[in-house]
């Protein structure tokens, strides 16, 4: 059986620092502390994106604090990128070899007969957008990387790619459908896993399983109208906890920090 974790959404700020009134690295120590304690088994986590809460803004001590809170883990870690990440101050911090020949922070996992490919799907530049967006040069490299492999494959990711008919849209992957055309090429992809929205979200879009977490930072409201308002929640922080062997895929979500009383 495969398990492995999947967490984003960090947002880690400098030393002493908050966002949105949360200690951001506290809940990701807590989040290591849980890992170490409950999940030994797993064969490695995922960090999908939002690594820092300002890094597109030049900030580079959430990374270095980063590096050290990976370092505390009893198992490998496996890292892409989101919106509020930059890439290059990434690898200037954690090695240029985390870049792929895509230009970018993709990366394939093989273990237990599945393969977990890691997707960037950051839009860098001087209008820094918080949608985000796959080039073709990568889609090509993903439809490279799905023929290679006959088995079960996880695809993870920051951004959304299917509509989840919420505000949040406004910030989507760009041109999902073109993502989810090369996905079709390959028979058995079991889960599209994203962070970015803040929320536990569970689909089917054009056949294929897509999956959002709530991830380390806050969490919302989530009002099916578009112009509804939309509240940001203390909690909980969650991770994704993935099962794998032929037969199934399955995807638990574990709250590392609930803020809910245990009732007797």
């Amino acid at each position: 059986m495969l398990k492995f974790l999947v967490l984003s959404d960090l947002h880690l700020v400098d030393e002493n620092e908050t966002s949105h009134g949360l200690d951001t690295h506290l809940r990701m120590q807590k989040a290591v502390d849980w890992i170490n304690a409950y999940h030994k088994d797993a064969d490695f986590c995922v960090l999908a994106g939002d690594l820092a809460d300002v890094g597109f803004k030049g900030a580079t001590d959430p990374y270095h604090r980063l590096k050290a809170l990976v370092d505390q883990l009893d198992m490998p870690c496996h890292i892409t990128i989101g919106n509020h990440d930059n890439r290059d101050t990434f690898v200037s911090i954690f090695g240029e070899d985390r870049r792929a020949e895509t230009g970018c922070i993709d990366k394939v996992v093989d273990a237990k007969g599945y393969r977990v490919i890691l997707l960037d799907s950051v839009v860098e530049g001087d209008d820094h957008s918080h949608g985000g967006q796959l080039s073709q040069r990568q889609l090509d490299w993903l439809e490279a990387r799905l023929a290679e492999h006959d088995g079960p494959v996880v695809v993870i990711l920051h951004h959304h790619a299917n509509p989840l008919h919420v505000r949040v849209d406004r910030i989507i992957l760009e041109d999902g459908e073109a993502f989810a055309k090369v996905l079709k090429t390959h028979k058995d992809v079991r889960q599209v896993i994203a962070g970015h929205v803040h929320f536990t979200s569970c689909g089917l879009w054009h056949g294929i399983p897509f999956t959002t977490l709530a991830g380390n930072h806050y969490n919302v409201t989530v009002p099916l109208e578009v112009s509804a308002k939309v509240d940001r929640l203390w909690g909980p922080a969650q991770m994704a906890v993935v099962l794998g062997n032929a037969d199934q895929t399955l995807v638990h979500f574990d709250n590392y920090l609930e803020g809910n009383a245990v009732l007797g």
